[in-house]
């Protein structure tokens, strides 16, 4: 059975958005080529990713946090949102909870969050909480229990000028190298 675009997207948000390997199993035919509505679907896919994805609203934008290691930039809150997946925030150590608060510098409509540990120095994140600000108020539209390498998290689209992810608990401390909002 051929999947739909929308099928393909789903499969995506809960493979890749949850840190682990996709796999499609899409055989080629007698001919040796892929059956053509497997390529139109998986063309329709591509086009979906690159719409939901289009422009990472947290790129350059800024960041505070309620800590990080040393008060050194090396570990700086505006270190998740600079692009560069080689540079994290980091808590001190034996901290293993914090904030971190995303100034998008306008109302944007938010629909995903993408997030990413520094994984080279393992996977600590337990569970985490997402906020947004809404009427004066933070309100929590999502959480979960681990980040790893990469989690996409899809919330009901909603207007807000600012995102906070909190981390309520992690093995170490919590080091988180991107942020991205779309």
């Amino acid at each position: 059975m051929v999947k739909t675009p929308d099928k393909l997207f789903e499969i995506y948000l809960s493979s890749v958005g949850r840190g682990a390997n996709l796999i499609l199993n899409i055989p080629p035919d007698r001919r040796g080529l892929l059956n053509e509505n497997d390529v139109k679907a998986l063309y329709g896919w591509k086009q979906m990713i690159d719409n939901a994805f289009k422009k990472n609203l947290a790129l350059r934008a800024i960041v505070k946090s309620d800590s990080y290691r040393g008060n050194s930039n090396l570990y700086a809150a505006s270190n998740v949102a600079d692009g560069n997946k080689e540079t994290y925030w980091a808590t001190n150590d034996g901290v293993t909870t914090g904030k971190l608060e995303i100034d998008l510098g306008s109302i944007k409509t938010v629909k995903y969050i993408t997030l990413q540990e520094y994984i080279k120095l393992g996977q600590r994140i337990k569970s985490f909480s997402i906020y947004v600000w809404e009427n004066g108020n933070w309100l929590e539209v999502s959480k979960g229990t681990t980040i790893g390498y990469k989690r996409i998290v899809k919330i009901e689209p909603i207007e807000t000028d600012k995102i906070k992810v909190v981390i309520t608990a992690s093995k170490a401390s919590p080091l988180i190298s991107n942020i991205e909002i779309y």
